[in-house]
Protein backbone atom coordinates (compact mmCIF):
# COMPACT_ATOMS: atom_id res chain seq x y z
CA UNK A 1 0.00 0.00 0.00
CA UNK A 2 1.72 3.19 -1.07
CA UNK A 3 1.52 6.31 1.45
CA UNK A 4 -0.42 9.31 0.28
CA UNK A 5 2.10 12.19 -1.74
CA UNK A 6 3.57 14.47 1.75
CA UNK A 7 4.56 17.65 0.21
CA UNK A 8 8.94 17.92 0.85
CA UNK A 9 11.50 20.27 -0.28
CA UNK A 10 13.28 19.97 -2.73
CA UNK A 11 15.37 16.66 -3.70
CA UNK A 12 18.70 18.47 -3.92
CA UNK A 13 18.04 20.42 0.14
CA UNK A 14 16.86 16.66 1.26
CA UNK A 15 20.33 14.84 0.12
CA UNK A 16 22.15 17.84 1.05
CA UNK A 17 20.36 16.60 4.95
CA UNK A 18 20.86 13.17 3.79
CA UNK A 19 24.59 13.74 3.31
CA UNK A 20 24.93 15.94 6.28
CA UNK A 21 24.04 12.94 8.77
CA UNK A 22 25.76 10.16 6.82
CA UNK A 23 29.20 12.21 7.62
CA UNK A 24 28.19 12.63 11.49
CA UNK A 25 27.06 9.58 11.39
CA UNK A 26 29.97 8.18 10.13
CA UNK A 27 32.27 10.19 12.75
CA UNK A 28 30.12 9.09 15.65
CA UNK A 29 30.79 5.40 14.71
CA UNK A 30 34.84 6.81 14.62
CA UNK A 31 34.38 8.35 18.19
CA UNK A 32 31.72 5.72 19.27
CA UNK A 33 34.18 2.58 18.47
CA UNK A 34 37.24 4.34 19.85
CA UNK A 35 35.52 4.64 23.39
CA UNK A 36 34.69 0.93 22.76
CA UNK A 37 37.73 -0.55 22.25
CA UNK A 38 39.58 1.51 25.10
CA UNK A 39 37.15 0.54 27.35
CA UNK A 40 39.44 -2.81 28.60
CA UNK A 41 42.30 -0.78 28.84
CA UNK A 42 40.24 2.07 31.09
CA UNK A 43 39.46 -0.64 33.19
CA UNK A 44 43.24 -1.05 34.45
CA UNK A 45 45.43 1.20 37.06
CA UNK A 46 48.92 1.82 36.19
CA UNK A 47 49.70 2.58 39.71
CA UNK A 48 47.08 1.66 42.18
CA UNK A 49 46.73 3.41 45.71
CA UNK A 50 48.27 0.55 47.74
CA UNK A 51 51.18 0.54 45.08
CA UNK A 52 51.97 3.91 46.51
CA UNK A 53 51.82 3.04 50.11
CA UNK A 54 54.66 1.18 51.71
CA UNK A 55 53.91 -2.43 52.70
CA UNK A 56 52.86 -3.15 55.84
CA UNK A 57 55.42 -6.23 57.21
CA UNK A 58 55.45 -7.52 60.52
CA UNK A 59 58.27 -8.31 61.63
CA UNK A 60 57.78 -11.35 64.33
CA UNK A 61 59.43 -14.32 62.59
CA UNK A 62 57.29 -17.34 62.69
CA UNK A 63 58.20 -20.98 62.79
CA UNK A 64 58.77 -22.33 59.28
CA UNK A 65 56.44 -25.83 58.45
CA UNK A 66 57.73 -26.44 55.70
CA UNK A 67 61.44 -26.66 53.65
CA UNK A 68 60.56 -25.73 50.41
CA UNK A 69 56.50 -24.88 48.78
CA UNK A 70 55.42 -25.85 45.25
CA UNK A 71 52.20 -23.37 44.72
CA UNK A 72 50.75 -24.91 41.63
CA UNK A 73 48.30 -22.51 39.43
CA UNK A 74 45.87 -24.72 36.93
CA UNK A 75 44.68 -22.12 34.75
CA UNK A 76 41.13 -22.38 33.61
CA UNK A 77 40.18 -25.38 36.54
CA UNK A 78 36.78 -25.01 37.94
CA UNK A 79 36.47 -26.83 41.65
CA UNK A 80 34.18 -29.79 40.09
CA UNK A 81 36.21 -31.48 37.39
CA UNK A 82 39.08 -31.22 39.58
CA UNK A 83 37.62 -34.28 41.48
CA UNK A 84 38.07 -36.25 38.03
CA UNK A 85 41.52 -36.13 38.43
CA UNK A 86 44.23 -39.05 39.97
CA UNK A 87 47.19 -37.01 40.92
CA UNK A 88 44.82 -34.16 42.40
CA UNK A 89 42.87 -36.36 44.31
CA UNK A 90 45.75 -38.16 46.01
CA UNK A 91 46.79 -35.38 47.28
CA UNK A 92 43.59 -34.43 48.79
CA UNK A 93 43.44 -37.96 50.02
CA UNK A 94 47.13 -36.97 51.95
CA UNK A 95 46.19 -33.42 52.79
CA UNK A 96 43.42 -30.81 52.82
CA UNK A 97 40.67 -30.24 50.19
CA UNK A 98 38.32 -27.22 50.16
CA UNK A 99 36.89 -24.92 47.79
CA UNK A 100 37.80 -20.93 47.59
CA UNK A 101 36.30 -18.07 45.68
CA UNK A 102 38.24 -16.19 42.81
CA UNK A 103 37.75 -12.58 42.47
CA UNK A 104 35.58 -10.21 39.92
CA UNK A 105 36.73 -9.88 37.09
CA UNK A 106 37.55 -13.50 36.94
CA UNK A 107 40.37 -13.64 33.97
CA UNK A 108 43.59 -14.70 34.65
CA UNK A 109 46.38 -11.64 34.89
CA UNK A 110 44.00 -10.34 38.04
CA UNK A 111 43.53 -13.63 39.79
CA UNK A 112 47.60 -14.17 39.15
CA UNK A 113 47.85 -11.32 41.29
CA UNK A 114 45.63 -12.36 43.59
CA UNK A 115 47.36 -15.34 44.51
CA UNK A 116 50.50 -14.62 44.50
CA UNK A 117 50.36 -10.81 46.12
CA UNK A 118 46.77 -10.87 47.98
CA UNK A 119 45.39 -8.26 46.45
CA UNK A 120 42.32 -8.64 44.72
CA UNK A 121 41.51 -7.25 41.27
CA UNK A 122 39.50 -4.57 42.89
CA UNK A 123 42.59 -3.42 44.34
CA UNK A 124 45.81 -4.32 42.46
CA UNK A 125 44.72 -2.45 39.41
CA UNK A 126 44.95 -5.44 37.41
CA UNK A 127 41.38 -5.71 35.79
CA UNK A 128 41.77 -7.50 32.88
CA UNK A 129 44.41 -10.03 30.71
CA UNK A 130 45.22 -6.74 28.87
CA UNK A 131 47.00 -5.15 31.42
CA UNK A 132 50.42 -4.25 29.87
CA UNK A 133 52.89 -2.68 33.20
CA UNK A 134 54.42 -4.85 35.76
CA UNK A 135 52.62 -4.69 39.10
CA UNK A 136 54.35 -2.72 42.12
CA UNK A 137 52.79 -4.55 44.53
CA UNK A 138 54.78 -6.27 47.62
CA UNK A 139 54.62 -10.10 46.47
CA UNK A 140 55.21 -13.75 48.24
CA UNK A 141 58.46 -13.32 45.37
CA UNK A 142 59.59 -10.04 47.21
CA UNK A 143 59.00 -11.64 50.96
CA UNK A 144 60.40 -14.60 49.68
CA UNK A 145 64.23 -12.73 48.43
CA UNK A 146 64.01 -10.77 51.85
CA UNK A 147 64.33 -13.60 53.83
CA UNK A 148 67.25 -14.72 51.57
CA UNK A 149 65.14 -17.58 50.04
CA UNK A 150 65.35 -18.67 46.33
CA UNK A 151 62.29 -18.38 44.22
CA UNK A 152 61.78 -20.20 41.05
CA UNK A 153 58.85 -20.31 37.93
CA UNK A 154 58.15 -23.19 35.36
CA UNK A 155 55.48 -22.43 32.90
CA UNK A 156 54.03 -22.28 29.66
CA UNK A 157 52.49 -19.12 29.65
CA UNK A 158 55.23 -16.06 29.36
CA UNK A 159 53.40 -13.48 31.27
CA UNK A 160 53.54 -15.00 34.33
CA UNK A 161 57.02 -13.27 35.11
CA UNK A 162 56.42 -9.81 33.01
CA UNK A 163 54.10 -9.02 35.76
CA UNK A 164 56.33 -8.28 38.51
CA UNK A 165 59.09 -6.73 37.20
CA UNK A 166 61.36 -4.17 39.01
CA UNK A 167 63.72 -1.96 38.15
CA UNK A 168 67.50 -3.10 39.93
CA UNK A 169 67.61 0.09 41.31
CA UNK A 170 64.15 0.47 42.63
CA UNK A 171 64.30 -2.92 45.09
CA UNK A 172 64.74 -0.83 48.23
CA UNK A 173 63.66 2.13 47.66
CA UNK A 174 60.29 2.78 49.68
CA UNK A 175 57.26 1.96 47.60
CA UNK A 176 55.88 5.52 46.81
CA UNK A 177 58.97 6.80 45.10
CA UNK A 178 58.93 3.83 42.65
CA UNK A 179 57.60 4.54 39.34
CA UNK A 180 55.56 2.09 36.98
CA UNK A 181 57.55 0.09 34.54
CA UNK A 182 55.75 0.90 30.57
CA UNK A 183 56.70 -2.23 28.88
CA UNK A 184 54.73 -1.72 25.82
CA UNK A 185 55.80 2.53 24.61
CA UNK A 186 53.53 2.44 21.70
CA UNK A 187 50.34 1.30 23.73
CA UNK A 188 48.46 4.86 23.94
CA UNK A 189 46.67 3.59 26.83
CA UNK A 190 50.20 4.44 28.26
CA UNK A 191 51.37 7.41 26.37
CA UNK A 192 51.64 9.99 29.22
CA UNK A 193 53.98 8.02 30.72
CA UNK A 194 56.07 6.89 27.57
CA UNK A 195 59.44 5.61 27.92
CA UNK A 196 62.07 7.65 25.34
CA UNK A 197 63.51 4.39 24.97
CA UNK A 198 61.72 0.90 24.51
CA UNK A 199 63.02 -0.94 28.26
CA UNK A 200 61.49 -4.22 27.01
CA UNK A 201 64.89 -4.17 25.02
CA UNK A 202 67.60 -6.24 25.81
CA UNK A 203 69.71 -4.41 27.87
CA UNK A 204 66.74 -3.11 29.74
CA UNK A 205 68.27 -2.23 33.67
CA UNK A 206 64.88 -5.04 34.91
CA UNK A 207 64.80 -7.81 37.87
CA UNK A 208 63.12 -10.59 37.60
CA UNK A 209 61.20 -11.74 40.55
CA UNK A 210 62.30 -15.46 39.86
CA UNK A 211 65.53 -16.19 40.52
CA UNK A 212 65.00 -19.14 37.97
CA UNK A 213 62.24 -18.79 35.44
CA UNK A 214 61.37 -21.42 32.66
CA UNK A 215 58.95 -21.08 30.43
CA UNK A 216 57.77 -24.09 28.40
CA UNK A 217 55.59 -23.92 25.62
CA UNK A 218 56.00 -27.04 23.90
CA UNK A 219 53.68 -30.03 24.80
CA UNK A 220 55.17 -32.06 26.99
CA UNK A 221 57.80 -28.92 28.18
CA UNK A 222 55.65 -28.20 31.47
CA UNK A 223 56.75 -31.55 32.91
CA UNK A 224 59.94 -30.81 31.99
CA UNK A 225 60.54 -27.68 33.35
CA UNK A 226 59.03 -28.84 37.10
CA UNK A 227 60.58 -31.68 37.22
CA UNK A 228 63.72 -29.85 36.79
CA UNK A 229 63.01 -27.51 39.42
CA UNK A 230 62.06 -30.07 41.78
CA UNK A 231 65.79 -31.51 41.46
CA UNK A 232 67.18 -27.58 42.18
CA UNK A 233 66.91 -25.85 45.72
CA UNK A 234 64.75 -22.56 45.42
CA UNK A 235 62.55 -22.61 48.71
CA UNK A 236 59.72 -21.60 46.47
CA UNK A 237 58.69 -22.62 43.28
CA UNK A 238 55.48 -21.33 41.42
CA UNK A 239 54.05 -23.99 38.77
CA UNK A 240 51.68 -22.29 36.21
CA UNK A 241 49.83 -24.42 33.34
CA UNK A 242 47.69 -23.14 30.98
CA UNK A 243 46.14 -25.73 28.58
CA UNK A 244 42.83 -26.49 30.72
CA UNK A 245 41.68 -22.84 30.28
CA UNK A 246 42.89 -23.19 26.33
CA UNK A 247 40.67 -26.14 26.42
CA UNK A 248 37.73 -24.02 28.07
CA UNK A 249 37.91 -21.55 25.91
CA UNK A 250 37.82 -23.12 22.63
CA UNK A 251 35.63 -26.06 23.55
CA UNK A 252 33.98 -25.24 26.78
CA UNK A 253 34.07 -27.02 30.30
CA UNK A 254 31.15 -29.20 29.77
CA UNK A 255 33.45 -30.56 26.26
CA UNK A 256 35.03 -34.04 26.51
CA UNK A 257 38.07 -31.83 25.50
CA UNK A 258 38.03 -29.81 28.67
CA UNK A 259 38.39 -32.43 30.59
CA UNK A 260 40.95 -34.42 28.42
CA UNK A 261 43.18 -31.23 28.99
CA UNK A 262 42.03 -31.49 32.39
CA UNK A 263 43.77 -35.01 32.44
CA UNK A 264 46.45 -34.26 31.03
CA UNK A 265 47.54 -31.67 33.30
CA UNK A 266 46.97 -33.31 35.69
CA UNK A 267 49.47 -36.35 34.28
CA UNK A 268 52.21 -33.75 34.05
CA UNK A 269 51.65 -32.68 36.92
CA UNK A 270 52.48 -35.74 38.76
CA UNK A 271 55.25 -36.43 36.79
CA UNK A 272 56.68 -32.62 37.91
CA UNK A 273 56.01 -33.38 41.12
CA UNK A 274 57.22 -37.20 41.18
CA UNK A 275 60.07 -36.86 43.59
CA UNK A 276 59.15 -34.43 46.05
CA UNK A 277 59.03 -35.14 49.65
CA UNK A 278 56.20 -34.87 51.78
CA UNK A 279 57.34 -34.99 54.92
CA UNK A 280 59.53 -31.82 54.24
CA UNK A 281 57.60 -29.79 51.58
CA UNK A 282 54.80 -28.75 50.64
CA UNK A 283 52.05 -28.85 47.76
CA UNK A 284 49.45 -25.93 47.37
CA UNK A 285 47.53 -26.27 44.23
CA UNK A 286 44.46 -24.29 42.98
CA UNK A 287 42.94 -22.34 39.84
CA UNK A 288 42.82 -18.69 38.81
CA UNK A 289 39.32 -19.32 37.58
CA UNK A 290 36.69 -21.66 36.23
CA UNK A 291 35.07 -21.81 33.33
CA UNK A 292 30.98 -21.91 31.97
CA UNK A 293 29.63 -24.72 29.85
CA UNK A 294 29.92 -22.79 27.03
CA UNK A 295 33.77 -21.76 27.55
CA UNK A 296 34.37 -18.18 28.48
CA UNK A 297 34.41 -16.49 32.23
CA UNK A 298 35.21 -13.05 34.21
CA UNK A 299 31.68 -13.21 35.67
CA UNK A 300 30.82 -14.21 39.11
CA UNK A 301 28.95 -17.27 38.00
CA UNK A 302 29.46 -19.87 40.39
CA UNK A 303 31.24 -22.22 38.06
CA UNK A 304 33.24 -19.58 37.12
CA UNK A 305 34.44 -18.30 40.37
CA UNK A 306 34.71 -21.24 42.89
CA UNK A 307 38.19 -23.28 42.15
CA UNK A 308 39.61 -26.07 43.79
CA UNK A 309 42.91 -25.22 46.86
CA UNK A 310 44.27 -28.53 47.56
CA UNK A 311 47.18 -28.50 50.37
CA UNK A 312 49.47 -31.71 51.18
CA UNK A 313 52.74 -32.63 52.64
CA UNK A 314 54.53 -30.81 55.08
CA UNK A 315 53.00 -28.22 57.65
CA UNK A 316 49.14 -29.10 56.51
CA UNK A 317 46.76 -30.50 59.09
CA UNK A 318 45.35 -33.69 56.97
CA UNK A 319 41.59 -32.61 56.78
CA UNK A 320 41.15 -29.46 57.94
CA UNK A 321 38.54 -27.08 56.04
CA UNK A 322 37.93 -23.92 56.15
CA UNK A 323 34.39 -22.34 54.18
CA UNK A 324 35.20 -18.95 53.28
CA UNK A 325 38.60 -18.82 51.74
CA UNK A 326 39.51 -17.15 49.00
CA UNK A 327 42.11 -16.50 46.11
CA UNK A 328 43.76 -13.52 48.30
CA UNK A 329 44.50 -16.16 51.13
CA UNK A 330 46.75 -18.24 49.96
CA UNK A 331 49.28 -15.85 49.82
CA UNK A 332 49.50 -15.50 53.70
CA UNK A 333 48.90 -18.94 54.14
CA UNK A 334 52.19 -20.09 51.80
CA UNK A 335 53.59 -17.14 53.20
CA UNK A 336 52.87 -19.14 57.14
CA UNK A 337 54.02 -22.42 55.59
CA UNK A 338 57.65 -20.67 54.99
CA UNK A 339 57.69 -18.65 58.11
CA UNK A 340 57.90 -15.58 56.13
CA UNK A 341 55.99 -11.85 56.72
CA UNK A 342 52.51 -11.88 54.50
CA UNK A 343 53.07 -9.71 51.20
CA UNK A 344 52.62 -6.41 52.60
CA UNK A 345 49.90 -5.01 50.48
CA UNK A 346 47.74 -8.08 50.97
CA UNK A 347 43.98 -7.99 52.21
CA UNK A 348 43.56 -12.02 52.80
CA UNK A 349 44.30 -13.39 55.90
CA UNK A 350 45.87 -16.61 57.15
CA UNK A 351 43.99 -19.79 56.52
CA UNK A 352 45.18 -21.11 60.00
CA UNK A 353 42.88 -23.61 60.08
CA UNK A 354 44.91 -25.69 57.20
CA UNK A 355 48.30 -25.71 58.82
CA UNK A 356 49.75 -26.77 61.93
CA UNK A 357 50.42 -23.42 63.48
CA UNK A 358 50.55 -23.51 67.20
CA UNK A 359 48.13 -21.33 69.32
CA UNK A 360 50.02 -18.68 70.18
CA UNK A 361 51.51 -18.35 66.68
CA UNK A 362 48.07 -18.39 65.16
CA UNK A 363 47.05 -15.93 67.31
CA UNK A 364 50.40 -13.64 66.26
CA UNK A 365 49.49 -14.35 62.57
CA UNK A 366 45.44 -13.40 63.19
CA UNK A 367 46.91 -10.04 64.90
CA UNK A 368 49.10 -9.50 61.96
CA UNK A 369 46.63 -9.88 59.49
CA UNK A 370 44.27 -7.96 61.12
CA UNK A 371 46.68 -5.10 61.14
CA UNK A 372 47.85 -5.13 57.20
CA UNK A 373 44.26 -5.84 56.20
CA UNK A 374 42.80 -2.76 58.47
CA UNK A 375 45.62 -0.32 56.93
CA UNK A 376 45.88 -1.86 53.41
CA UNK A 377 41.63 -1.26 53.12
CA UNK A 378 41.56 1.52 54.66
CA UNK A 379 44.06 2.85 51.92
CA UNK A 380 41.61 1.62 49.18
CA UNK A 381 38.58 2.59 50.45
CA UNK A 382 40.17 6.33 50.93
CA UNK A 383 40.93 6.13 47.35
CA UNK A 384 37.81 4.82 45.91
CA UNK A 385 35.89 7.02 48.05
CA UNK A 386 38.40 10.40 46.54
CA UNK A 387 37.49 9.04 43.13
CA UNK A 388 33.79 8.44 43.66
CA UNK A 389 33.70 12.42 45.35
CA UNK A 390 35.02 13.63 42.06
CA UNK A 391 32.54 11.54 39.79
CA UNK A 392 29.89 13.08 41.65
CA UNK A 393 31.52 16.47 41.62
CA UNK A 394 31.43 16.85 37.96
CA UNK A 395 28.43 14.60 37.45
CA UNK A 396 26.10 17.54 37.06
CA UNK A 397 28.07 19.37 34.38
CA UNK A 398 28.56 15.98 32.05
CA UNK A 399 25.03 15.37 32.32
CA UNK A 400 24.24 19.19 31.43
CA UNK A 401 26.79 18.53 28.44
CA UNK A 402 24.72 15.52 27.74
CA UNK A 403 21.50 17.28 27.89
CA UNK A 404 22.95 20.34 25.84
CA UNK A 405 24.14 18.01 23.11
CA UNK A 406 20.50 16.48 23.23
CA UNK A 407 18.94 19.87 22.75
CA UNK A 408 20.68 21.37 20.28
CA UNK A 409 20.63 17.94 17.75
CA UNK A 410 16.49 18.89 18.70
CA UNK A 411 16.70 22.26 17.30
CA UNK A 412 18.17 21.01 14.58
CA UNK A 413 15.72 18.46 14.23
CA UNK A 414 13.02 20.92 14.47
CA UNK A 415 14.41 23.48 11.60
CA UNK A 416 15.47 20.22 8.89
CA UNK A 417 11.33 19.59 10.01
CA UNK A 418 10.71 22.88 8.73
CA UNK A 419 12.69 22.58 5.72
CA UNK A 420 10.92 19.86 4.55
CA UNK A 421 14.03 18.14 4.69
CA UNK A 422 13.78 15.55 7.23
CA UNK A 423 10.26 14.10 7.90
CA UNK A 424 9.58 11.56 11.26
CA UNK A 425 7.17 8.91 10.75
CA UNK A 426 6.13 7.21 13.56
CA UNK A 427 5.01 3.82 11.62
CA UNK A 428 8.93 4.04 9.79
CA UNK A 429 10.67 4.91 13.25
CA UNK A 430 8.56 2.18 15.36
CA UNK A 431 9.77 -0.86 12.73
CA UNK A 432 13.56 0.33 11.90
CA UNK A 433 14.68 2.04 15.23
CA UNK A 434 14.39 -0.78 17.70
CA UNK A 435 14.82 -3.44 15.02
CA UNK A 436 18.51 -2.84 16.03
CA UNK A 437 18.47 -2.71 19.61
CA UNK A 438 15.89 -5.27 20.06
CA UNK A 439 17.99 -7.80 18.18
CA UNK A 440 21.29 -6.38 19.87
CA UNK A 441 20.31 -6.41 23.25
CA UNK A 442 18.70 -9.85 22.57
CA UNK A 443 22.10 -11.45 21.47
CA UNK A 444 23.68 -10.17 24.07
CA UNK A 445 21.34 -11.69 26.82
CA UNK A 446 20.76 -15.14 24.81
CA UNK A 447 24.10 -15.74 23.09
CA UNK A 448 26.15 -13.61 25.29
CA UNK A 449 25.27 -15.71 28.22
CA UNK A 450 23.39 -12.94 30.48
CA UNK A 451 24.77 -9.94 30.00
CA UNK A 452 28.21 -11.23 32.37
CA UNK A 453 31.55 -10.82 31.28
CA UNK A 454 31.70 -14.50 31.05
CA UNK A 455 30.24 -14.50 27.56
CA UNK A 456 33.38 -13.74 25.97
CA UNK A 457 34.22 -17.71 25.11
CA UNK A 458 37.41 -16.63 23.41
CA UNK A 459 40.33 -14.87 24.66
CA UNK A 460 39.81 -10.81 23.67
CA UNK A 461 38.42 -7.65 23.75
CA UNK A 462 34.83 -7.32 24.72
CA UNK A 463 34.15 -4.77 21.85
CA UNK A 464 35.43 -7.01 19.46
CA UNK A 465 32.63 -9.76 20.54
CA UNK A 466 30.36 -7.17 20.99
CA UNK A 467 30.74 -5.46 17.61
CA UNK A 468 29.66 -9.14 16.12
CA UNK A 469 26.58 -9.23 17.88
CA UNK A 470 26.10 -5.59 16.52
CA UNK A 471 27.11 -6.40 13.01
CA UNK A 472 24.29 -8.81 13.04
CA UNK A 473 21.88 -6.06 14.47
CA UNK A 474 23.01 -3.31 11.50
CA UNK A 475 21.56 -5.92 8.77
CA UNK A 476 18.50 -6.68 10.52
CA UNK A 477 17.65 -2.71 10.84
CA UNK A 478 19.02 -2.14 7.44
CA UNK A 479 16.30 -4.56 5.94
CA UNK A 480 13.55 -3.31 8.34
CA UNK A 481 14.84 0.58 7.47
CA UNK A 482 14.52 -0.56 3.49
CA UNK A 483 11.09 -2.22 4.56
CA UNK A 484 9.60 0.51 5.66
CA UNK A 485 10.44 3.14 3.18
CA UNK A 486 9.47 0.70 0.48
CA UNK A 487 5.68 2.62 0.20
CA UNK A 488 6.62 6.11 -0.33
CA UNK A 489 5.56 7.39 -3.95
CA UNK A 490 8.91 10.10 -4.14
CA UNK A 491 12.23 9.19 -3.97
CA UNK A 492 12.04 12.92 -1.72
CA UNK A 493 9.23 11.57 0.25
CA UNK A 494 11.68 8.38 1.17
CA UNK A 495 15.06 10.08 1.74
CA UNK A 496 13.29 12.26 4.46
CA UNK A 497 11.51 9.79 5.74
CA UNK A 498 14.87 8.35 5.98
CA UNK A 499 16.57 11.09 7.53
CA UNK A 500 14.07 10.91 10.20
CA UNK A 501 14.92 7.35 10.82
CA UNK A 502 18.94 8.30 10.98
CA UNK A 503 18.65 11.54 13.43
CA UNK A 504 16.28 9.12 15.82
CA UNK A 505 18.87 6.41 16.06
CA UNK A 506 21.81 8.49 16.07
CA UNK A 507 20.26 11.08 18.97
CA UNK A 508 18.66 7.72 20.92
CA UNK A 509 22.01 5.94 21.14
CA UNK A 510 24.10 8.81 21.36
CA UNK A 511 22.11 10.31 24.55
CA UNK A 512 22.26 7.13 26.19
CA UNK A 513 25.92 6.70 25.70
CA UNK A 514 26.12 10.53 26.96
CA UNK A 515 24.58 9.53 30.30
CA UNK A 516 26.47 6.33 30.99
CA UNK A 517 29.61 8.65 30.27
CA UNK A 518 27.76 10.61 32.76
CA UNK A 519 27.59 8.49 35.66
CA UNK A 520 30.67 6.53 34.57
CA UNK A 521 33.51 7.94 33.40
CA UNK A 522 37.05 6.75 32.59
CA UNK A 523 39.27 5.67 34.48
CA UNK A 524 37.58 3.34 36.27
CA UNK A 525 38.78 3.06 39.90
CA UNK A 526 35.73 1.21 41.37
CA UNK A 527 35.28 -1.46 39.20
CA UNK A 528 31.72 -1.39 37.60
CA UNK A 529 29.74 -4.37 38.52
CA UNK A 530 29.33 -7.38 36.38
CA UNK A 531 26.27 -6.30 34.21
CA UNK A 532 28.02 -2.96 33.74
CA UNK A 533 30.88 -3.84 32.95
CA UNK A 534 28.76 -5.61 29.48
CA UNK A 535 26.26 -2.78 29.42
CA UNK A 536 29.17 0.19 29.43
CA UNK A 537 30.91 -1.11 26.28
CA UNK A 538 28.18 -2.87 24.70
CA UNK A 539 26.38 0.95 24.80
CA UNK A 540 29.50 2.50 23.14
CA UNK A 541 29.66 -0.23 20.52
CA UNK A 542 25.85 -0.04 19.74
CA UNK A 543 26.79 3.91 19.00
CA UNK A 544 29.18 2.97 16.83
CA UNK A 545 27.04 0.43 14.99
CA UNK A 546 24.04 2.66 15.12
CA UNK A 547 26.21 5.33 13.37
CA UNK A 548 27.58 3.06 11.00
CA UNK A 549 24.18 1.42 10.08
CA UNK A 550 23.18 5.53 9.55
CA UNK A 551 25.45 5.92 7.10
CA UNK A 552 24.80 2.60 5.29
CA UNK A 553 20.83 3.44 5.39
CA UNK A 554 21.25 6.88 4.40
CA UNK A 555 24.25 5.71 1.25
CA UNK A 556 21.76 3.27 0.26
CA UNK A 557 18.41 5.30 -0.13
CA UNK A 558 20.83 8.00 -1.81
CA UNK A 559 22.22 5.41 -4.52
CA UNK A 560 18.79 4.54 -5.10
CA UNK A 561 17.55 8.17 -5.48
CA UNK A 562 20.56 8.42 -7.85
CA UNK A 563 19.90 5.41 -9.88
CA UNK A 564 16.14 6.25 -10.16
CA UNK A 565 16.84 9.40 -11.54
CA UNK A 566 19.50 8.49 -13.51
CA UNK A 567 16.53 6.11 -14.93
CA UNK A 568 14.17 9.00 -14.89
CA UNK A 569 16.24 11.06 -16.92
CA UNK A 570 17.15 8.45 -20.00
CA UNK A 571 13.43 7.54 -19.91
CA UNK A 572 12.90 10.92 -20.52
CA UNK A 573 15.65 11.24 -22.90
CA UNK A 574 14.10 8.48 -25.44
Amino acid sequence: MQRSPIHTAPTRQVVAAALVLLVLGALGAIQAGVAGSDFMFDLEQVQPALARAQPVVDPTPTPRLARRIYLVIIDGLRADLSYELPYLDELRRRGVDVEVSSHYPTWSRPNYVSILTGVPPSASGVRTNHHATPVLLDSLMDRAHAAGLRVAVATDYDNLPRLFLRRRGDLHKPRALVEPIHLDPDDPVFSENREPVAIAGPDADLVSPFDDARYAPWPGGFAEAGAALVADQAELVVLLVGAVDLAGHSSGAASPKYREAALAVDHALALALANIDLTKDAVVVTADHGHTDRGGHGGIEPEVRMVPLVLAGAGVVPGAAVYDGRLIDIAPTVAALLGIPAPGHGLGRTLAELVTLDRDTAAARAIADRTRVGLNQRIVDLAEDSADGDVLEHRAMRIALVVGGALVGSALAVLLIRRRVLRFDASAILVSVPAFFVVYAGLIALVGQRFSPSFLPAQGNLASTLALYGGAAMLVQLLASMWVLRSYRTLGERLAAANGIAWFALTLSMFTAGMIWAFFPPPFVTLPSPAWLVVIPAVEVAVACAAVNVALTLFVEVAIFVQRAWQREHVALD
